[in-house]
């Protein structure tokens, strides 16, 4: 990447959290913390599985709408900078470098295109559609890989392609097979939360619990 594009990355990411831990730790209830960390550890094994999609690229399951669903926005956007965090830390996956443009792609972006899509979809003031739950897990994974496209894209063209990659590969490399990834996250995470609510309900109210309180 572009350092002007890490940078950005960066300066926009790290507000946006912060805001998120700020409000998270107005609301939040201590009973929650342990199914935060179960929820956070499940989401990191996933996102270490990857697999190669085209052109240079890579894609693996995000997770930010489960998170979302089951923690709300702010425990959403604190679970997934948590994860990344320790993706980078532990196992140099991206490296610090990188760190604020994934924590702009999978911890921002993904997590606010599926709160955004939950809430429009909500059955009637305390349940999540079930239509709305596949949606916004496959809206999240193609807009945060869009983000990243547009991301290679404009490092391409800041650096005169020294860095990054032509937006006419790294736009439809990302997108187009991210859409087909996101049919997966769409099942997995609907599967989870179905599963979810039958053996363990109570799950299912933590965020919207915690959409309550910040109302």
């Amino acid at each position: 990447m572009d350092p002007i594009v890490v940078g950005l990355g960066w300066a926009i990411a790290l507000p946006i959290v912060a805001w998120a831990v700020h409000r998270l730790r107005q609301n939040l209830d201590e009973r929650v913390v342990p199914f935060m960390a179960i929820l956070a550890a499940g989401i990191f094994v996933a996102q270490m599985l990857n697999f190669p999609v085209a052109m240079g690229t890579t894609g693996h399951l995000i997770g930010a709408t489960l998170a979302v669903a089951l923690l709300g926005l702010y425990g959403g956007i604190v679970v997934m900078t948590t994860i990344l965090t320790i993706q980078c830390l532990v196992f140099g996956d991206g490296g610090l470098t990188a760190l604020g443009l994934n924590l702009l792609n999978m911890a921002v972006v993904a997590p606010l295109v599926a709160y955004g899509l939950l809430r429009l979809t909500r059955k009637g003031l305390n349940r999540w559609n079930g239509l709305g739950v596949p949606l916004a897990a496959w809206a999240s994974v193609l807009a945060a890989a869009l983000s990243c496209g547009a991301q290679l894209a404009l490092s391409y063209t800041l650096s005169g392609g020294s860095y990054g990659i032509e937006p006419l590969l790294s736009l439809p490399a990302m997108g187009i097979y991210h859409a087909i990834i996101g049919i997966g996250e769409a099942l997995i995470t609907s599967g989870v939360v179905l599963f979810l609510s039958r053996v363990a309900p109570e799950t299912l109210e933590f965020g919207i619990r915690a959409e309550e309180a910040k109302a």
